[in-house]
């Protein structure tokens, strides 16, 4: 999950086809439209990346007509499409900061600004507000009693075991551009993230992005539906380890079931071991998805990096495996078969086609 805002530097600035007053400037690997000659490369600037909701502030105001959200009360930053190109982010003076030109890159300045995170409506419509309500509190109780005493550990994902959130392209690209490894590329399928894992009395934990949810909403429902429970015991008794296991549950109710399931289905895309936290090959991956007789995210192809970034992210475009009317993917996931490097190449066309 990427920062809200961060202070940065302009890497590009390029034309754009057909447009006399504005430009397409490139920070942090996004695209952001800006106008022409307002900015350079290598200027310093404050960079807001998408699913950003800005405050009511004077700075802000030229956003009203565009990315004012009467429901969040503020100016929600989302991909948008201005002829043939595509602007992910907002790019905004260092002045809008009073002490902005001192701050150094990679400073994030989200609570400076008091930038809040775009959090969509994702529980199951079974779920009412009131219950929605509760069951968090709930979760924060529980947490709350069983923060580190002695040798008892707060609540929360397994120490080992990392939380699922791929990194976004355009934050390693750096990184694995020079690679030569070939890549499982599967798509990174729209819905809401799920782990499972026994604990040692076999006792079933269920998690969220960020809690221990236990048998509430759609992740108590896909855990006894899918009797994650008994499964994970048949791989514990086959291979003699405690498996973690993370999918995307899609369905009615999240993230507007883009693919039209009329039940709630859950796709596995990766498994750790508990116990070490080391995280299972695509090979592994597989046998897991055997044993227990589960859904895989789908395989789309293997292949090795393209030469750009660009390419990279033209290339997440497409059709979904699933749904009616043509429905675009969100993405592509690549992974090395061991499992060592991972990252998402989320589509710029999905990302405007979902936030309209």
């Amino acid at each position: 999950m990427h920062d809200l805002a961060t202070i940065s530097v302009i890497q590009d600035i390029r034309p754009i086809e057909g447009k006399d007053r504005i430009e397409l400037a490139t920070v942090e690997n996004y695209n952001s439209i800006v106008q022409k000659g307002e900015y350079k490369a290598g200027d310093k600037v404050i960079y807001i990346y998408y699913d950003s909701i800005l405050p009511v502030r004077p700075e802000f105001e030229f956003l009203r007509k565009r990315c004012w959200s009467e429901k969040y009360q503020g100016f929600r930053i989302r991909p948008m499409k201005m002829g043939n190109a595509v602007s992910e982010g907002l790019i905004m003076p260092l002045s809008i900061l009073p002490e902005g030109d001192r701050l150094p890159v990679g400073t994030v300045v989200a609570d400076k600004l008091a930038i809040r995170r775009y959090n969509p409506e994702t529980s199951a419509p079974v779920i009412s507000q009131k219950k929605r309500w509760w069951m968090k509190y709930t979760i924060m109780r529980k947490l709350a009693k069983t923060l580190k005493i002695g040798e008892r550990k707060a609540k929360g994902y397994p120490s080992l075991v990392p939380k699922s959130d791929e990194e976004n392209i355009e934050k390693c690209w750096d990184k694995v551009s020079s690679m030569t490894d070939e890549f499982i590329i599967t798509e990174k399928m729209e819905g809401s993230a799920a782990m499972y894992v026994l604990d040692r009395c076999r006792r079933l934990h269920s998690y969220s992005h960020n809690w221990e949810v236990g048998g509430t909403g759609f992740w108590g429902e896909i855990g006894k539906k899918l009797m994650i429970r008994e499964r994970l015991i048949r791989v514990l008794k086959k291979t003699g380890k405690r498996i973690a296991i993370e999918g995307e549950i899609c369905g009615p109710g999240i993230q507007k079931n883009i693919y039209g399931f009329p039940e709630l289905r859950f796709f596995l895309y990766s498994a750790y071991e508990k116990d070490t936290g080391r995280r299972l090959s695509y090979a592994e991956l597989c046998d897991i998805a055997r044993i227990m007789d589960i859904e895989q995210v789908p395989f789309i192809r293997r292949g090795t990096l393209f030469q750009d970034i660009d390419t990279m992210l033209c290339d997440a475009d497409g059709c979904s495996v699933f749904g009616k009317d043509q429905t675009p993917r969100e993405g592509l996931v690549w992974r090395t078969e061991d499992g060592n490097v991972h990252f998402k190449c989320k589509s710029r066309s999905y990302k405007v086609w979902f936030g309209a």
